[in-house]
């Protein structure tokens, strides 16, 4: 047998043992990095599980904005995709997506809660992948600005409304500044008095969510901000309001890992994985800063007492759950070329070393979160876009090709001539839209369209199936940001 045949044998049966168990991720092939979690700049993540199928709602980062809502849905855990508009009824030139809570369901409905700056809104579906419709009238957001006519009233006078059901189906709201209520029985407005959670850390916070385990509790707060996001957490064995007690090991889940460069680990969730007793928190990663972040998992551990053991921050991720097998992803042993790669980009950022360093409380005319505490580090990074980022079995670089690239085009050798079943294209920015087509050859002399989309199709990853034997694949961008996460070929 071929030492390249058999390899490919080999990480198919890894792939297919890693689908049998839950949360593999040293099953992982070498190349692949589970972390970020999907292809894309994205924050605030929160991810649930219906019916079999997980859903990924988060901001969508995009500079200085935000982009559309959508909603990532996966199978596995591992790989994620989603399509469209995730609430079509709102004008997006007009107003940014932040920060959606978990979905959840309410007498046959989803109700999903998110931000539009700087207040908290409420939408319904039929089906959770969406779409979602508005509650309250007409799609107008208030905005800062001066009263405007028809403006839906929001569910919170503040961001980052994240909800919380009960097991007797009782429903909660938690949102910024540590404040929290309980929920109207059809799910979409606050009943009752607001109240304000104690917490063993003072300080700005954001980003809260609540969830529970064997009977305790856990309320989760974000501290800080940027590259020093960190997450702490409370316990109560009483109900979801409380009374709260500090944990008695660390209270700290989240902070940046300086080695692993690893930054910010902020706003996120927590999602049980349906069947088993494994908790995976979901955050957002600093990385580059601003509005360039990326969504990251790992896993939840607990002690005897039901703390919460300080998480273990990995480039690794938990890999796939349930027991689907894995195809090998034939890009990983290709070569790539293109027309053109942007520039690298170099970046300092500066983290707090001390995690432990007590947090003043809000100073006045100054953003707490902006306010550096103890003594910092400056880290440098490093992002490239060659080619070969398309293809190295990471959601955490990307091919870009050069502003001026007036044909931009993206190649992969595989070395000999194969017979292609489906190519999975993960385009840069995806909530922009993208036209392309994607072309095959056997020697790198004679191409054949095998795929297109003529017209911008808001998607990831474009798919194209049945292409049949190709040892050259070639996109050309037509439409969209000329850039690739991932390409992907079985």
């Amino acid at each position: 047998m071929k030492l390249k045949t058999l390899y490919l044998f080999k990480q198919s049966f890894l792939w297919l043992l890693a689908g049998s168990l839950p949360l593999q991720a040293a099953n992982l092939p070498p190349e692949v990095q589970g972390n970020p979690l999907v292809p894309d700049t994205v924050a605030d993540p929160s991810i649930v599980c219906f019916d079999g199928i997980y859903y990924l709602y988060a901001t969508t980062d995009m500079g200085n904005g935000t982009g559309l809502p959508v909603v990532w849905k996966s199978k596995d855990f591992l790989n994620w995709s989603f399509d469209g508009n995730l609430i079509p009824d709102v004008n997006w030139k007009e107003a940014n997506y932040w920060a959606p809570g978990k979905v959840i369901k309410v007498n046959s409905r989803y109700v999903l809660f998110f931000t539009v700056f700087p207040h908290g809104y409420v939408a319904t579906a039929d089906r959770p992948e969406g779409p979602f419709r508005m509650v309250g009238g007409p799609p107008v957001f208030q905005g800062k600005g001066p009263p405007r006519p028809n403006a839906l009233k929001p569910v919170v006078p503040d961001i980052d409304a994240e909800p919380f059901v009960d097991d007797d189906g009782t429903a909660y709201l938690f949102w910024r500044l540590r404040k929290a209520s309980k929920l109207s029985p059809d799910g979409l407005s606050r009943t009752g008095p607001v109240i304000t959670i104690p917490t063993k850390r003072s300080g700005y916070s954001e980003g809260a969510f609540l969830f529970k385990r064997n009977g305790i509790y856990y309320y989760v707060y974000t501290l800080s901000g940027n590259a020093n996001y960190k997450n702490a957490y409370m316990m109560s064995k009483t109900g979801p309001l409380g009374p709260f007690e500090a944990p008695p090991a660390d209270d700290l889940i989240t902070f940046s890992d300086l080695d692993a460069k690893i930054l910010g680990p902020g706003h996120g969730n927590v999602i049980k994985i349906p069947g088993t007793d494994d908790f995976v928190f979901v955050y957002l990663e600093y990385g580059q800063g601003g509005n360039a972040r990326q969504v990251y998992v790992d896993r939840l551990s607990f002690n005897a007492d039901g703390s919460i053991q300080p998480l273990h921050l990995t480039h690794r991720g938990v890999g796939p759950v349930g027991n689907a097998p894995q195809p090998v992803n034939l890009a990983l042993r290709g070569t790539a070329t293109a027309s053109s790669e942007l520039k690298p980009w170099n970046s300092t950022i500066t983290v707090q070393t001390d995690h432990n360093f007590p947090l003043q409380p809000p100073v006045k005319g100054l953003a707490p979160r902006d306010k550096k505490f103890g003594p910092t580090k400056n880290i440098s990074l490093l992002r490239t876009f060659s080619p070969g980022n398309a293809m190295d079995g990471s959601n955490g670089t990307c091919w870009r090709a050069n502003d001026d690239d007036a044909k931009p085009w993206w190649q992969i050798d595989l070395g000999n001539s194969q017979v292609i079943k489906r190519v999975e294209m993960a385009f840069f920015t995806p909530t922009l839209g993208h036209a392309w087509t994607l072309e095959k050859s056997t020697d790198g002399q004679k191409w054949e369209i095998c795929g297109e989309q003529k017209t911008p199709a808001i998607r990831s990853p474009h798919i194209v199936e049945n292409i049949g034997a190709a040892r050259f694949l070639r996109v050309n961008t037509q439409a969209g940001s000329p850039g690739l996460w991932e390409f992907k070929i079985f």
